[in-house]
């Protein structure tokens, strides 16, 4: 078994792909489980924030500021946890330089539980 580092209680699903379909698909997967009952959550970015129809929404910060990315993932993954959260989505985020490290702390908070959609573009 691999070893995923800090894992959020909630079931975290990594979405990648074009923004205009990962806002949707991330939304249609949210009011889904809210139909079930289910406390959800998103990591999104400044950028796509107000998009989203989680019942908590939090920002990473920037896409343009991925240091501040790096810095605020494992707090936020936390708060879910304090807050209740059974359902995450996050944004995938772009795999050069230091993306690349905040990517592969998400994957292991994931389980590598990613969902690609469309055409892989930089996010």
């Amino acid at each position: 078994m691999k070893y995923r580092h800090y894992a959020p209680k909630g079931e975290l699903t990594i979405v990648a792909g074009p923004m205009r379909q990962v806002v949707e698909y991330i939304n249609a997967r949210i009011d889904a489980h809210k139909a079930a009952g289910k406390r959800t959550g998103v990591i999104g970015t400044q950028e796509t924030l107000a998009e989203y129809r989680a019942d908590v929404v939090k920002s990473v910060g920037s896409r343009q500021d991925e240091v501040s990315i790096g810095r605020s993932l494992y707090t936020i993954l936390r708060e879910f946890d304090d807050e209740g959260v059974e359902c995450i989505y996050s944004e995938a985020f772009d795999t050069d330089g230091y993306g690349q490290a905040i990517m592969n702390r998400l994957l292991k908070a994931a389980g590598h539980h990613v969902v690609s959609l469309g055409e892989n573009e930089t996010l």
